[in-house]
């Protein structure tokens, strides 16, 4: 299968213009659909559509799940309630339910009305749960066969289900009160003898994912199990769907787009706006919390302004001070939020891994510490200013260690977002304490000397 070319882009563009459609056909055959859904991307709205009707209904079908969000719900808007009818019966549920929720509630009530009473129902069921949670990533096709059932009986079942249910590299077995009991491999069915029953070779230890747990946790299982898919259960453990592993990616994606987004100080709503003033709207309050609390910083400068009067020497070295603190708190802060994405963030963690940043940033401490002292030494050759700003970025760098490594996992102890404490608010919690810490070790040092 071909790769994407820079110059396809232009290419796919002069052929929609010029109308020269087989050409166009040529040209976007060979591609794999995330690469046509590249092509489209970087196309005005109106050829996006031409290409799409281009592809036929079940490439169509593939290429809009490749979309990002906000360039698939205007592409659907342009297609006919019949268009984007045939599409979504070409995915499979769970993709169907995102293109569904993401279009204006007058057309999703059209287009649910055109729809099979099945997929219709398939489709409410997924609605129902929250987009983050298992029950929300979850397509409800699956293969499942009852434990009485002979290894036979679930070869005829797959072979029923090949054209609706995607990769199905798992059987899973329930037992009368549709409960998930075991689970069979496809190889089990290719190397065990027909007439077996499924419940004698069946793998019994399941990796199953309750319905509502949330998405982070269900990429954590994800990542510790080395699944493939995994079975989704409800509350009386009867199965009722399935997750694969190219949902997990995209909510590893979406997740750390969100994170990133939030350290930056922004939004992941920003991915994807092409409006300037939108994506000024999503920054600006983030920066206006950052700037108060530099006039903040600002002010306590002023409270020890007759200290660096006295001694002007002391201001040189408040940026050195506080952006080291403030770059060890940042790291000691993403290594927190990657835990917290992984799960691992019980409080016997917790605690040991606040008490390693504080190991690790005393050390460092140490280290940079030797180093500004050697350079204020040979510079001013003063014994006693070096020791001071040795142990001011010594305090600093702890206490925004400290800070950096206990604020997202407490706020993730209260159920808030850790991914929003280090942006802004780490920082300005570690310029304003840096400061405060280094002033006023600096006027304890002038009023004894």
């Amino acid at each position: 299968m071909e790769r994407i070319r820079p110059e396809d882009i232009d290419r796919a563009r002069a052929l929609i213009d010029a109308g020269d459609y087989a050409a166009l056909d040529a040209l976007l055959e060979p591609l794999h659909s995330a690469d046509v859904a590249d092509i489209l991307g970087e196309l005005e709205i109106d050829q996006q559509r031409v290409c799409l009707k281009r592809l036929g209904t079940e490439r169509a079908a593939e290429v809009l799940t490749e979309l990002d969000s906000k360039s698939g719900q205007a592409l659907l808007q342009l297609l006919s309630d019949r268009e984007v009818v045939d599409l979504i019966e070409e995915l499979p549920s769970d993709d169907a339910a995102d293109l569904i929720s993401n279009l204006p509630a007058a057309k999703t009530e059209r287009i649910e009305a055109l729809l099979p009473s099945e997929d219709r129902d398939d489709i409410h069921e997924l609605l129902e749960f929250g987009p983050e949670t298992a029950g929300g990533l979850m397509q409800v096709e699956h293969v499942w066969v009852h434990e009485d059932a002979t290894i036979q009986d679930a070869i005829d079942f797959v072979r029923r289900m090949a054209e609706e249910v995607e990769n199905p590299q798992r059987v899973y077995v329930v037992n009368a009160n549709e409960q998930l009991v075991g689970v069979l491999s496809i190889m089990d069915l290719v190397l065990k003898a027909p007439d077996i029953r499924v419940r004698d070779v069946m793998e019994r230890n399941v990796v199953s994912v309750p319905v509502d747990m949330d998405q982070e946790q269900v990429a954590a299982l994800f990542s510790r199990y080395d699944e493939f898919s995994m079975p989704v259960v409800d509350a009386e453990q009867r199965l009722v769907g399935r997750i694969t592993v190219d949902d997990i990616i995209d909510v590893m994606e979406e997740e750390a787009t969100e994170d990133i987004s939030h350290i930056a100080g922004t939004s992941d709503e920003e991915f994807g706006e092409t409006s300037f003033v939108r994506v000024s709207g999503i920054r600006l309050p983030w920066l206006i919390m950052g700037f108060v609390g530099e006039m903040v910083g600002a002010f306590v400068m002023s409270r020890y302004q007759a200290s660096i009067a006295t001694f002007v020497v002391l201001a040189f070295f408040i940026p050195l001070i506080v952006a080291t603190a403030g770059n060890h708190g940042m790291q000691a802060a993403i290594v927190a939020v990657r835990e917290i994405a992984l799960g691992q963030a019980s409080l016997v963690h917790v605690g040991r891994r606040i008490l390693k940043e504080m190991q690790v940033a005393f050390l460092n401490s140490v280290v940079l510490g030797l180093l500004l002292f050697s350079f204020v030494y040979l510079w001013r050759h003063d014994t006693a200013l070096g020791v001071l700003l040795w142990g001011s970025l010594t305090l600093t760098i702890l206490v925004a260690s400290l800070i950096g490594a206990a604020v997202p996992l407490l706020l993730h102890r209260w159920r808030v977002d850790p991914a929003v404490a280090t942006g802004p608010f780490i920082t300005v919690s570690n310029d304003v304490i840096g400061m405060a810490i280094y002033l006023t070790l600096a006027t304890a040092y002038l009023k004894s000397h």
